[in-house]
C-alpha cells in the first residue's frame, strides 16, 4: 500500500524519461548548463517498481517532456507508454517531442498504443528542414512529416507547437496553415520568456528575439491556442485545478502551482523526485548544487520514499510563510502571487 504522507497532488506528473535528444536548441538547459548531459534513461523495470499502487491508479495526465530529453529517444519509451495505459485507460498522455529521426515502424508501433485520451505534440517553428533549424538545431524535416504523416489519421489529438522568434514573426499564417494541411488539430503558439526583455541575461542584440508583442510579459511563457479541426482535446483534470485554484488561500505570497497540481510533479531521467521541473536545477545553482530541492531529490531512494521525506514539511512551512529564502527564487519568480490568475493555475 502507498501512503501520499505529504500530501501531494497526483493527478499529473511531468516526466523526464531520458536526458537523450539529437537537437541543439540554443535555449535548451542543454545548451545553457555549459556541460555535457550524460545520457540516461527511466527503465520499464523502474516503472514497474515505483509508479504503482496509488500513484498508478490516481494519474490521470503524464507529460513526457524533461528539462534536457526528449522522451521519443528513450529505449523503453513504447513499453512504458503500454504498462501506464494497460493498467489506467483514464490517464491521458501528452507528448511533447522535436519529432526527428524516427522511423516510419516505429512512428506505426506509438499509433498502436494511442487512443484518443491522449495528445502529442510536434515542436516546430519552422517552414521547411533550412528555417526550422535555425532554432531546432540538426533537425531532420524528412522523418519529422514522416512521423505526423504516420499519425495524420491517429485517434491521438495532434499539437503543431510553435515559438515565435524573429525569423518567423511574419511567418505564422503560413505556418499555421501548413499545421492544418498537416491533419493537425490544434496550432500551439508561444510567447517565450527567455529573451532580454524578461530574463536580463540574454544579450540585447538576440539575434532570436523576435518583436515585442511576441514575447511573454512574464517569467513563464505565454500561448495562444487556435483550434484547426472538430476534434475536441481530452482534459481530464482541469476541473480539479481550477478548484483547488478558487480554494487556495489568497492571502499568502507564496501560490505554489505544485500544490495545485497542474505544473505537474516532476521525475527526471536518474528517477530523482522534485515539486516540479523549474527547481531541477535552479538556474542559480548549476551545475545542480546544494538547494534544498537538490538535497530533497535523491535516486537512490524509492519515489514514495522522496516523496514522504519528513522535510518535505519545512518547505511546505517556509512556502506558507513566505519565506525568502534564496532556495526558493524560482518559487517567487514563477509562482507569486502576482503571477498567478485563474489561466496560471489551470494550463500546463
Amino acid at each position: 500500500m502507498i501512503h501520499n504522507e505529504n500530501k501531494w497532488p497526483l493527478e499529473h506528473w511531468l516526466i523526464e524519461l531520458c536526458t537523450k535528444c539529437s537537437l541543439k536548441c540554443p535555449r535548451c538547459l542543454r545548451q545553457e548548463q555549459g556541460f555535457v548531459t550524460p545520457n540516461r534513461d527511466l527503465s520499464l523495470q523502474w516503472f514497474k517498481e515505483n509508479f504503482t499502487g496509488k500513484l498508478l491508479t490516481d494519474v490521470r495526465k503524464i507529460t513526457w517532456s524533461g528539462v534536457r530529453g526528449d522522451p521519443i529517444y528513450a529505449k523503453d519509451f513504447l513499453s512504458i507508454l503500454d504498462y501506464i495505459k494497460s493498467n489506467n485507460d483514464r490517464v491521458q498522455n501528452v507528448i511533447i517531442t522535436n519529432g526527428s529521426y524516427k522511423t516510419k515502424d516505429w512512428w506505426k508501433s506509438l499509433d498502436s498504443i494511442l487512443t484518443d485520451t491522449d495528445n502529442i505534440h510536434f515542436s516546430i517553428d519552422g517552414w521547411d528542414q533550412k528555417s526550422n533549424n535555425l532554432y531546432r538545431v540538426n533537425c531532420d524535416w524528412d522523418s519529422i512529416l514522416q512521423g505526423i504523416d504516420q499519425l495524420k489519421n491517429s485517434d491521438a489529438y495532434k499539437t503543431w507547437a510553435f515559438i515565435v522568434f524573429k525569423f518567423n514573426q511574419y511567418k505564422i499564417d503560413d505556418i499555421q496553415h501548413l499545421a492544418q494541411t498537416l491533419k493537425f488539430d490544434e496550432f500551439q503558439i508561444t510567447y517565450s520568456a527567455k529573451f532580454n526583455k524578461v530574463m536580463k541575461g540574454y544579450p540585447d542584440d538576440d539575434p532570436l528575439q523576435p518583436n515585442d508583442e511576441f514575447i511573454s510579459s512574464r517569467w513563464r511563457h505565454d500561448r495562444k491556442y487556435i483550434k484547426l479541426s472538430n476534434k475536441v482535446r481530452y482534459e481530464p483534470v482541469n476541473d480539479v485545478f481550477l478548484d483547488r485554484f478558487l480554494n487556495t488561500d489568497s492571502d499568502k505570497q507564496l501560490l505554489p502551482l505544485c500544490k495545485v497540481g497542474n505544473k505537474g510533479l516532476y521525475i527526471n531521467a536518474t528517477g530523482a523526485f522534485h515539486p516540479c521541473c523549474w527547481v531541477e536545477p535552479t538556474y542559480e545553482n548549476l551545475p545542480g548544487g546544494k538547494s534544498v530541492f537538490n538535497l530533497l531529490a535523491d535516486s537512490r531512494k524509492s519515489l514514495t520514499e522522496q516523496m514522504n521525506d519528513e522535510r518535505w514539511k519545512k518547505v511546505f512551512s517556509a512556502w506558507d510563510k513566505g519565506s525568502t529564502n534564496k532556495n526558493f527564487t524560482m518559487c517567487w519568480d514563477k509562482c507569486s502571487k502576482k503571477t498567478w490568475n485563474q489561466n496560471q493555475a489551470t494550463m500546463f
